[in-house]
């Protein structure tokens, strides 16, 4: 590959790495939206289905037979299996699994979990249990777009993206040294930094003294197009790098070349 190729594949490949971030951040972004849109204590089923829930202990208790539950209908049915610790604040919660009767209606239904000590007056935590139809009927109902639209979870999605973003930004490394070694062969370097002062504008690019420059080397400077637009004489030099003060006051960017006179 010559270096027109090698750059034009670079440039393309960055197109596509940030087309691919792009909709790894709305993957992400729609799965965090789905999330705060659906309160903990909603729960979306299908007849005949048993989902594991969570909850929190209501009250001071010690073991799970302290722990009783009521529904609103009788097909639906939860079994407290065990007490454990929070995962984020380290509070009592218990753990279980709710079954739902295969001929139970669609539409909404309450459970109820309270402590046998609990007083009476006291609110006990609750859920609500959304019973549709079938799957699709729940689909349509998810808060997250591309869960409603494709069947598959955001952050499924999301996971999708990563490796080709990977794979395309370790491809665009790849070109980038490519690309300098081209350059290099041609006596050229990229310039990666551009300041400006009151004498003018400043450069600092991937030339040095392995290519034999040295304080007073006077160089060309290229746009992308191979055009001259300047001048800049040398001022310090690394072994790979170096600084330059550009003569008069061209159109100067970052990425334009500098070309060994």
């Amino acid at each position: 590959m010559d270096l027109r190729q090698v750059s034009q594949g670079r440039q393309l490949l960055g197109k596509i790495g940030a087309a691919l971030c792009i909709l790894l951040f709305l993957a992400v972004l729609d799965g965090l939206v789905a999330l705060f849109r659906q309160p903990p204590n909603l729960l979306k089923v299908l007849p005949g289905e048993s989902v594991e829930i969570n909850g929190d202990v209501p009250g001071e208790i010690s073991q799970v037979q302290e722990l009783q539950h009521r529904a609103n209908t009788g097909g639906l049915t939860l079994a407290i299996l065990e007490l454990h610790k929070g995962y984020f604040l380290g509070g009592a919660m218990w753990r279980g699994q709710l079954k739902v009767s295969p001929n139970l209606a669609p539409g909404e239904y309450r459970v109820i979990v309270f402590a046998t000590n609990q007083p009476r007056k006291q609110p006990a935590p609750f859920f609500r249990v959304l019973v549709y139809a079938d799957a699709q009927a729940r689909l349509r109902s998810s808060s997250s777009l591309i869960q409603r639209y494709t069947g598959y979870s955001p952050w499924m999605a999301a996971a999708s993206f990563a490796p080709f973003i990977l794979l395309v930004f370790g491809l665009v490394f790849y070109l980038s040294q490519q690309r300098e070694n081209l350059l290099l062969a041609q006596g050229r370097g990229e310039i990666y930094r551009l300041m400006r002062d009151e004498a003018g504008w400043s450069i600092r690019f991937g030339l040095g003294a392995a290519q034999g420059l040295s304080p007073g080397t006077r160089l060309t400077i290229l746009d992308e197009e191979g055009r001259t637009v300047g001048v800049a004489e040398v001022r310090e030099t690394g072994e790979t790098d170096s600084w330059a003060v550009v003569s008069g006051d061209p159109e100067v960017k970052i990425g334009y070349l500098v070309a060994i006179r």
